[in-house]
């Protein structure tokens, strides 16, 4: 038996019975009913596992609270009582139910706690237990809240309204933040360096190349609303999209195929920010060194043309190799082609064949390239002046990048020649920030970023340690 503290009732056997009567004569009517299928008879046994599951959960967590020591759960002085049995409604997986608590002041901290609630996983002022706590976070992270309420509603039978699971979602959102910028604080110490490395689990490896993938996009906000007509009445900027700098990061080994060839990354940690360029900066070295940075034999930054990620990478990552995304760098080559020769042109294809060549087999085919586009200023006669322009501009690019377009010598170790792996983290981030009608705010997005980040991190159980344990119970079994 457990004991319900709350009102003396017992649930017992002979209540067990009941209820187990109870659920079977309302299947026998229900297979009566026409048209009846599985799915049906799974709706009323959920509904009649709640109604069992309730009490007991309601009781089980009442003992769970009473047994807690009267200690401040920061420093452990005993509390002095302000309030016996003070009373707590909570949204639990099985429905509503109501838990007492005893509160007290911390004549040391000059706090009040009410010690169960940190036993149990409670927040202050939130009204959902743990498991709803991370129901509403994996909904809010997959989709748009209005779709996540329907979502919960349809298939746990939780009453989520589209405002109440933003605000959840918002709450654990600052708790992922919360444990964001602790690990980011660790980074800026020798002490704290040593435990990021510590957890990477690295240290044991064989030598590996730790790859580091750099990009950003835009998300929309909510800045100046309503006041559009009159901004641009005086010929102001409404800034309406804002940069997301993300980046992802792997071993080499953990590159692989699938049977039916599609290349895959069995694991990698991803970062997102819609904080500032400095920010981010902090974040993408602090989840190398979770990644094994100190330990690796050789870090490969990759990205495209954009300054800022190469600015970062002689900042943070000294010493590492730097490579500039492929794709990109033809791209700039496509584009010239098309402003001197036209686009589609047989004289354009004719002129670039030979070019794409020399990057991908030359083993310094950069310098070829970049010597053949100095030599057409003399070679080509009456250039216009916006042919002009763009070959200086790709000369300057080829100038400034050479260095970083080793892609025969990347092949030949196996590395990755493109940052695609980032912009596909990019688009997965996109699914959720960029869809139709979305606006943000700077804390809506922020929170829900880093939640969505930690969640792909695979670090849900820092948030939510019940998860792990069930994770493991599962593995056991």
């Amino acid at each position: 038996m457990i004991s319900d503290n709350v009102n003396g009732n017992l649930i017992s056997t002979a209540r067990f019975e009941a209820w187990a009567e109870g659920t079977l004569a309302q299947l026998a009517t229900a297979l009566q009913t026409p048209d009846l299928t599985l799915g049906h008879l799974e709706e009323l046994l959920q509904a009649q596992a709640a109604r069992l599951m309730l009490p007991i959960l309601r009781a089980a967590a009442q003992k769970l609270a009473d047994r807690q020591p009267f200690c401040c759960p920061h420093c452990q002085t005993p509390l002095r009582l302000h309030e016996a049995g003070r009373g707590r409604h909570l949204d639990v997986v099985f429905g509503s139910m109501p838990l007492t608590r005893d509160y007290g002041w911390c004549p040391k901290c000059r706090t009040y706690h009410a010690p169960a609630d940190q036993a149990l996983g409670l927040q202050a002022k939130a009204p959902a237990s743990p498991k709803v706590q991370e129901i509403a976070a994996l909904l809010s992270v997959r989709g748009p809240y209005h779709a996540g309420a329907e979502d919960a509603r349809r298939l746990s039978g939780l009453e989520f309204s589209a405002a109440s699971l933003h605000r959840e979602a918002q709450r654990q959102g600052q708790r992922a933040l919360q444990l964001r910028q602790q690990d980011v604080e660790r980074s800026k110490t020798m002490a704290g360096v040593a435990e990021l490395s510590a957890r990477s689990g690295t240290q044991h490896l064989a030598p590996f190349t730790l790859i580091i993938q750099m990009d950003a996009w835009n998300i929309r906000e909510r800045d100046h609303w309503g006041e559009t007509q009159a901004l641009r009445k005086q010929q102001l900027d409404t800034q309406r999209w804002h940069w997301v700098f993300t980046g992802t990061l792997f071993r080499l080994d953990q590159r692989g195929e699938t049977a039916g060839q599609r290349r895959v990354i069995t694991q990698r940690g991803y970062v997102a920010t819609r904080q500032s360029l400095e920010s981010f900066t902090h974040q993408i070295y602090t989840e190398a060194l979770l990644r094994g940075l100190l330990q690796a034999q050789t870090v490969l930054i990759l990205g495209d043309g954009a300054i800022w990620i190469w600015n970062l990478a002689d900042s943070r990552f000294r010493g590492a190799k730097q490579r500039v995304d492929l794709f990109h760098v033809k791209e700039h080559l496509h584009e010239l082609a098309r402003t001197l020769y036209g686009a589609n042109t047989p004289e354009a294809q004719a002129w670039l064949k030979p070019l794409l060549h020399y990057l991908d087999q030359r083993k310094d085919g950069a310098l070829d390239v970049l010597e053949h586009l100095q030599g057409l200023k003399t070679t080509l006669q009456q250039m216009t002046d916006t042919q002009k322009a763009d070959l200086e501009r790709q000369v300057g690019y080829f100038t400034t990048h050479r260095q970083r377009m080793d892609y025969k010598a990347g092949r030949k170790l196996g590395e990755p020649v493109g940052s695609g792996v980032v912009e596909s983290t990019a688009r997965q981030y996109q699914s959720r920030f960029k869809c139709t009608g979305q606006f943000w705010t700077p804390e809506g997005d922020e929170t829900l970023l880093a939640l969505a980040t930690l969640k792909r991190n695979e670090r849900w159980h820092l948030l939510y340690p019940h998860s792990l344990r069930a994770s493991a119970v599962e593995n056991a079994n």
